[in-house]
């Protein structure tokens, strides 16, 4: 009897085989994008988001450790026009110096630990 049915309505029964394929096929396969790391590697939506992430905290480490290297430069360029427009070294300029050049630096690595170091791939 049921052998009948099928045969009967095959059709139907065709059309449910093929919707329960493309179902499973459609849940199972999700969408995949060439990485941005690597390109010939295919990724799907959240391997794509971690590697963004990845990608933006290494970014902003290197722009705070540019952001103190260009501090530190300044404040050298600063303190050497001042002694060349004063004529002599100043004492007092040489003690402003050590302490702004201990500032940065001591700024500088704290900006840098509280930006998440990137990780090594």
């Amino acid at each position: 009897m049921p052998f009948s049915a099928i045969t009967n309505n095959w059709p139907r029964t065709i059309a449910f085989v093929l919707l329960a394929f493309f179902l499973f096929w459609g849940y199972g396969c999700p969408a995949r994008v060439p990485s941005l790391m690597e390109p010939e590697k295919k990724v799907t939506r959240p391997e794509l988001q971690i590697e963004l992430t990845s990608i933006m905290s290494t970014a902003e480490y290197r722009l705070a450790d540019l952001d103190k290297q260009e501090a530190f430069r300044d404040i050298i360029f600063q303190n050497a026009l001042l002694v060349i427009d004063g004529g002599t070294i100043n004492p007092a300029g040489i003690i402003t110096l050590l302490a702004g050049l201990y500032g940065v630096t001591r700024g500088g690595s704290d900006i840098v630990k509280r930006v998440k170091k990137p990780p090594t791939v």
